[in-house]
């Protein structure tokens, strides 16, 4: 009976969103867009016009099983090289997978340990020279100076052990914010979300682009609601904050909005003192921004939504300093 079990091309999914996850931290200094199933699996366009393109390739038992490494190098070899000579400008291409031996070599001592990566030219000769014979049957070769094969342990059921590299990642990624706080498993799962979304839309054209994946980390360090007590009744502030996440969540002009409000509070009375002049800009500047609820599906009375809306201006003006440093430290 064929085994029609779903779960090796699950998982490859899986594994497809946790690498581009990786590569784009990799790159966020230089990256516009990323995108999964564009020109390869994963592809990440930076501001120099130019592309990493990445074939993601998982084994499900990646540390016992090599039966099938050197048709997934075949396969991939093929598949950057069509992708190279369709792109316009390549500046990497990658092998990205799981296989602690993607060579299948028994000879050999090991040469990726970890999380590993090696250069075409980094190689060993007697690898060197079975890439070789792959590219040589075929018509437009891959630029072999551009080639990458990168390791990246993904393995088990166990979510701690199967992310593990994943999350270190991250958690090297967020002290480079400056001076935050966010929970990584949290980033992480509207990560995989956003990135595993972006590869399900059917124009290529459609990429998440840098605000999008630096967005959420903005959210994050906005969400811890700051209110007087004397200036809301609980009954009131829970109905406002209730609203809060998911608006500032789905509003449509989100990364956008955010850089307004600092924007105009940077051209607001700057001769005053800072506590009086956050606190004058939201009594007189925060109604300039109601439109923030257009198309919202809201309930509350412009009163309440005010309201609302200076509890979020606040919390932004609060963070400033850190978007900012989140902003400088992507350049974005």
């Amino acid at each position: 009976m064929t085994n029609r079990s779903a779960t090796p091309v699950l998982f490859g999914f899986d594994f497809q969103a946790n690498a581009a996850i990786v590569l784009m931290l990799e790159n966020i200094k230089y990256m516009t867009s990323i995108r999964l199933e564009g020109y390869e699996d994963i592809e990440i366009n930076l501001n120099d016009g130019s592309s990493v393109l990445a074939q993601a390739k998982a084994v499900v038992n990646s540390s016992t099983d090599f039966s099938n490494v050197i048709s997934n190098l075949k396969k991939t070899i093929v598949s950057l090289s069509e992708a190279e000579h369709k792109s316009h400008s390549v500046k990497e291409l990658i092998y990205i997978t799981n296989s602690p031996n993607p060579f299948n070599e028994k000879q050999l001592n090991p040469i990726f340990y970890g999380v590993a990566q090696r250069s075409y030219d980094s190689l060993p000769q007697a690898l060197k020279n079975k890439i070789s014979k792959i590219i040589s049957s075929i018509d437009k070769p891959l630029d072999t100076s551009k080639f990458k094969i990168q390791i990246l342990p993904f393995e088990t059921d166990n979510e701690n052990e199967r992310y593990k590299c994943v999350m270190e990642a991250i958690s090297n990624f967020i002290p480079q914010l400056g001076n935050i706080s966010i929970a990584k498993d949290i980033l992480h799962k509207i990560w995989v979300n956003d990135v595993f979304r972006s590869g399900t839309k059917r124009s290529s054209d459609i990429k998440l682009s840098k605000k999008d994946i630096i967005w959420p980390v903005i959210v994050l360090i906005t969400q811890n609601w700051n209110y007087d007590e004397d200036d809301y009744d609980d009954s009131e502030f829970d109905e406002i904050s209730r609203s809060y996440e998911s608006i500032i969540n789905t509003c449509t002009e989100r990364y956008e909005f955010v850089t307004k409000v600092l924007y105009a509070y940077n051209s607001f009375h700057k001769e005053a003192k800072h506590s009086e002049r956050k606190q004058k800009f939201i009594e007189t500047e925060s109604s300039k921004f109601l439109y923030l609820f257009d198309g919202e599906e809201i309930s509350l009375s412009t009163t309440l939504k005010e309201k609302l809306l200076q509890i979020i201006i606040r919390n932004i003006l609060k963070k400033r300093i850190q978007i900012d440093n989140i902003k400088n430290a992507v350049n974005l």
